[in-house]
């Protein structure tokens, strides 16, 4: 159950009822549940919710707010909320025992299904995401698509949604070609052979170890080999480390979708496209523009509001990469997904509208594209010899540029490891289009100020609970109870409270971060449940009251289990692991 909307519909009921019996003055259209404003109280002495309803209406009503507030009130007669009014005539809203009571039986009951919902429309969407050229590391920069792309899937999915995950392989094009030279000069120059490097090739040290591995391998066996036989090792090479990595940052991929597979056959998926863009109008050949006789090829993106038209094949005959983007595009529709969405770095900003016009161009609407564009991430450590701190822009251990590689095995050392959950929950604390300042420092650090650690902590602890508990003798029930036989709930210090409340809005949280592709909502959630656990943990003990008041102890208890739920299933959303000691 997702309280906010429960208490919507409560209100919903309530106007109904008010306006049949007259109470709402010259009211004559009634607001449907979704359009009622619940809010959350600044100040939790004032209720679990809030809602300025009875000012929203009072001027069609023609009544004192205040007056259209009692009316209301009175009208809501539903032992699970407890309403007053305040003020110039804001209803606060508490949710009565029993309600939080079988909350909290919902979260043991449903376990890892808690907080799953089903989507008022079900979609089938396909979320491509990293799609880095298979020409070397991931840079931190895909770690942190690789991050959002795997939790924005797992939120989606939870949400009720059909989701599919795609890796398009940039494995076409000059990159490709430069990639096969490098590597044969890399590897005629470790055999003492002539080989000049291009200017533009790959430098780095990544192609030299390569190039080392490659002979311990073959030896010098290959010398003669032609460039498209060093391409074609180097691609497959790297795409094999690129999925390694991948896996073990926890971003899985159904479908690798290369690129090469849009240039093949007899008309090509790209000459199809453009055919088929013809056909609607949507292409012109100039040659005013060129200094060739020959046309270029444009696709006329501005008819839907980009900035220019865009070429999609060249006065040389050669295509361009808006000729594979509309191909890998009109393919993606075909395999008929309701919803695309691509996670792009923040260098692909200009895409946005041309990415758009094609789906329009093929007949859908524009939002069933969804472009979202991550910032970069900048990363700072101390210096030991200043005390301040620094900007990370390379690796001490490949004199490169920081990999994802490093965040997870070290830029110097396995010291210097952050590892899979510290990298991902820092990279998802950020909005996408914020950049993030990532603290390496403070990653490893096993204390209260690391976040990641602190809410790990508080699923450790509640497992140590269970495990204390054993030792002493204490068996958990086979249904914990949480009301006295009045029927009040047994938790009602304020530390147990803010946590009660916390984790049963854990279904509303969970939706929202799925509707607005918003997995560092989560992040801030799962800290806050972290936060008031261990402070309920700290100031209400468990064990040490079982033989004074037991009723009490297994309610706490009870409550410790709910909370190792909700943080288990925050952190499996998030694609972190939740270990049961640290």
């Amino acid at each position: 159950m997702i309280l906010h909307d429960y208490v919507q519909q409560l209100l919903a009921v309530g106007v109904t009822r008010a306006f049949q019996a007259g109470k709402l003055g010259n009211l004559t259209q009634l607001p449907i549940a979704q359009e009622i404003l619940v809010e959350n109280p600044k100040n939790p002495d004032h209720g679990h919710y809030a809602t300025p309803l009875a000012l929203t209406l009072a001027k069609a009503a023609k009544l004192a707010p205040r007056t259209l507030a009692d009316a209301l009130v009175h009208s809501v007669q539903n032992m699970d909320v407890i309403l007053s009014v305040a003020g110039p005539g804001f209803i606060n809203i508490r949710l009565a025992d029993p309600l939080l009571a079988a909350g909290l039986q919902e979260i043991l009951t449903q376990q890892a299904n808690y907080g799953r919902t089903v989507a008022s429309k079900p979609e089938k969407i396909l979320v491509e995401f990293v799609s880095a050229n298979p020409t070397g590391p991931l840079h931190v920069g895909h770690g942190r698509w690789a991050a959002l792309g795997s939790a924005i899937t797992n939120l989606l999915t939870f949400a009720g949604h059909e989701v599919h995950t795609e890796f398009y392989i940039n494995d076409a094009g000059n990159q490709m070609n430069l990639l096969g030279i490098s590597l044969q000069a890399r590897y005629r120059q470790a055999l003492g052979e002539p080989a000049t490097m291009p200017e533009n090739g790959y430098q780095g040290k990544a192609m030299i170890e390569m190039a080392q591995g490659l002979i311990s391998e073959v030896g010098a066996n290959q010398c003669e080999a032609e460039a498209i036989w060093f391409q074609e090792y180097a691609y497959h090479k790297i795409l094999a480390q690129q999925k390694a990595i991948l896996t073990e940052f926890h971003a899985e991929f159904e479908t690798w979708f290369s690129e090469r597979i849009l240039h093949q056959g007899q008309p090509s998926a790209i000459e199809q496209g453009l055919q088929a863009l013809d056909a609607a109008g949507y292409l012109d050949y100039r040659t005013e523009e060129t200094d060739s006789p020959n046309a270029a090829i444009f696709f006329k993106t501005t008819q839907f509001g980009d900035d220019k038209d865009r070429v999609v094949k060249k006065t040389n005959g050669d295509y361009t990469y808006m000729a594979a983007d509309i191909a890998y595009h009109r393919h993606k529709l075909q395999r008929g997904y309701d919803r695309l969405i691509n996670i792009l770095g923040a260098d692909h900003h200009g895409y946005m509208a041309r990415l758009k016009a094609i789906v329009q161009a093929f007949g859908y609407p524009a939002d069933t594209l969804e472009v979202m564009i991550g910032q970069m991430v900048k990363l700072y450590r101390q210096n030991p010899t200043t005390g301040q701190k620094e900007e990370v822009r390379m690796s001490k251990r490949t004199g490169e540029g920081v990999t994802v590689d490093d965040l997870l095995y070290g830029l110097e050392s396995e010291e210097t490891a952050i590892g899979t959950d510290a990298a991902r929950w820092y990279l998802l604390s950020q909005s996408p289009d914020s950049q993030i300042t990532f603290d390496l420092d403070l990653a490893v650090e096993q204390s209260k100020d690391n976040p990641v650690f602190y809410a790990q902590y508080a699923y450790a602890r509640s497992c140590s609970l269970e495990r204390v508990a054993a030792e002493k003798g204490f068996s958990a029930p086979d249904t914990f109870v949480f009301v006295d036989n009045g029927g009040q709930l047994l938790l009602q210090q304020p530390e147990e409270q803010a946590l009660i409340l916390a984790l049963l809005k854990a279904p509303e949280l969970y939706r929202l971060a799925a509707i607005e592709r918003a997995p560092h909502k989560l992040i801030t959630y799962t800290a806050e449940v972290a936060q008031l656990f261990h402070r309920f943990y700290d100031k209400c003990p468990v064990l040490r009251i079982m033989e004074n008041d037991p009723a009490l102890a297994y309610a706490r208890w009870g409550l410790c289990r709910a909370t190792r739920q909700v943080l288990a299933n925050s952190l499996d959303l998030l694609g972190i692991s939740h270990p049961t000691a640290m």
